[in-house]
């Protein structure tokens, strides 16, 4: 089983695409077995503080792929259900009180901002070690393909660190590492679409690209 959660909210009123299938590659290839991850769907605030209850206390997941649309401040659906960034990290502060997930990937448009990922991390009660995603929009297919290359590299360095004896990485840094991965390859991941990644250390912000 892979420590990656999927949780995903309906994309369209008419018709629906999901990242399910990008995740199910990811996991056949690195793991043999397409259903390898969690995946579940949410459709309101109850409903994903529901699924972050359930994931934070499954043993199993250690990062999240939050996958809907976004701005600046706020996650959801649809306007009529949206979730402030107040209430997106008070669901992720009152399940996450044993620590278990480590990271949170955005797959939103806008919502990878600083302003966000420092609300997110900042409280020591988060215990989250770092925030992903887009501070501008991202079309749908472009961001999938993005985010299907980072979780790639990411399972890569999780397999990798489970079978070391010594010089275990730390979640921290193999995001670090699979972002770093990831615009290496994608070089306009940062400069189209905004991509970054954020750490809360020694009291402060910090990520791969400061503008």
């Amino acid at each position: 089983m892979s420590p990656f959660a999927v949780v995903e909210s309906r994309w369209w009123d008419k018709g629906n695409h999901s990242v399910k299938v990008l995740f199910e590659a990811v996991a056949s290839l690195h793991y043999d077995n397409p259903s390898a991850f969690y995946y579940d769907m949410f459709a309101n605030k109850s409903s994903l503080s529901t699924v972050f209850d359930m994931r934070a206390a499954d043993k199993i997941t250690e990062v999240v792929y939050l996958a809907t649309h976004g701005n600046e401040e706020a996650i959801g659906p649809n306007s009529s259900n949206s979730i402030s960034r107040t209430e997106l990290r008070n669901a992720i502060h009152t399940a996450n009180a044993n620590g278990q997930i480590r990271g949170l990937f955005l797959g939103t448009c806008m919502t990878g901002n600083a302003a966000m990922a420092k609300f997110l991390l900042s409280p020591a009660n988060s215990h989250l070690e770092w925030v992903a995603g887009y501070s501008k929009s991202v079309p749908w297919l472009d961001g999938s393909a993005i985010d299907m290359i980072f979780f790639s590299k990411l399972a890569e360095l999780y397999i990798k660190n489970k079978s070391k004896k010594k010089g275990k990485l730390s979640p921290r840094n193999m995001a670090h590492t699979a972002a770093t991965e990831l615009c290496r390859l994608v070089q306009g991941a940062h400069t189209t679409y905004g991509f970054n990644i954020f750490f809360h250390e020694n009291h402060k912000l910090t990520s791969m690209f400061n503008d």
